[in-house]
């Protein structure tokens, strides 16, 4: 599941315009997609605008607030244009790769024209990684230093996909916990935090409640609530990825440089997350000039 085209008219914090994601090597989207420009150009409320229309149509949780998506006129409309792979087209019962659908934002409500097949693919959520989902990581991205944690159960999950509330990823620490156990899922949360933090590494014997089992720079195990914010990112993104089974997905994330600095370690180790995802990024220039070749840039115009 990814996006292929994504039209703005009429949103508040975004520009009105068209914004095409097709690589026209392959006719399919770009499975890495960089939106940069200076401050206040909207990068975050595009993504959040994609986050408000994708639940619109297909929700996890509760409809989007309709009226806060409204600019100067009396409503708001974002077209978009899905691509699904064979198995989503399946279950979608669609003959097309592409469907389009329609969010129309009303002060006391949002209305969406999209189909039936579409609105399924869009609002199924399951950690299985043979089904895709939606993910946002939002800037205020942080783990608990104290409980209760987080649930790793489908529905406790779900609700959370399209927030940015404080606690989003509170289940960080109970993941932390089951892995303890389970080898096979350690190995490969612990390969997924080295592509993204070459200071940090995932060491297993911990029996705390919050277990110290992250050595940085090669020093004595620490909790996660004592890495810096930089290795804190990496462990959410890993954590994440390894607990909803982030394969096949649209992943949204704004200013994933906030913290990790190296550009291309970057970009790399968030496409190693999982497979065939597509990244919509929100970033500064460093990371966008990196991605000049890589990666699909949109420059977004100040005011």
């Amino acid at each position: 599941m990814k996006i292929q085209r994504a039209t703005f008219l009429g949103v508040r914090g975004v520009k009105d315009a068209a914004v095409d994601l097709t690589d026209h090597r392959t006719g399919a989207p770009h499975a890495t997609v960089v939106l940069t420009g200076p401050s206040a150009s909207g990068k975050t409320r595009m993504l959040e605008a994609l986050i408000a229309a994708k639940e619109a149509i297909g929700p996890y949780a509760l409809p989007p607030d309709a009226a806060s998506w409204i600019g100067a006129g009396n409503a708001a409309k974002i077209i978009l244009t899905f691509h699904l792979d064979g198995a989503e087209r399946d279950f979608a019962d669609s003959q097309s790769a592409t469907l389009d659908a329609e969010v129309i934002f009303l002060p006391e409500r949002a209305r969406s024209d999209a189909s039936e097949g579409l609105r399924a693919v869009l609002g199924r959520y399951s950690h299985d990684p043979a089904k895709g989902k939606v993910e946002y990581f939002p800037t205020s991205r942080r783990t608990l230093p104290y409980g209760p944690y987080g649930g790793l159960g489908t529905s406790e999950q779900r609700l959370s996909r399209a927030a940015k509330d404080l606690r989003k990823y509170g289940s960080v620490v109970s993941f932390l916990r089951a892995i303890e156990t389970d080898g096979a899922r350690a190995a490969a949360f612990a390969a997924r935090l080295e592509a993204l933090s070459p200071s940090l590494r995932h060491v297993l014997g911990s029996t705390d409640a919050i277990p110290r089992c992250f050595s940085s720079q090669g020093e004595a195990p620490v909790a996660v609530t004592e890495l810096s914010d930089g290795e804190t990112d990496a462990v959410i993104f890993a954590a994440t990825a390894l607990t909803i089974g982030l394969d096949r997905s649209i992943v949204l994330i704004d200013r994933p440089d906030l913290h990790l600095h190296d550009p291309g370690r970057l970009l790399r180790g968030l496409s190693a997350l999982g497979h065939d995802n597509q990244l919509l990024l929100a970033a500064g220039p460093e990371l966008a000039a990196a991605a000049a070749g890589v990666a699909h840039v949109v420059t977004l115009k100040g005011t």
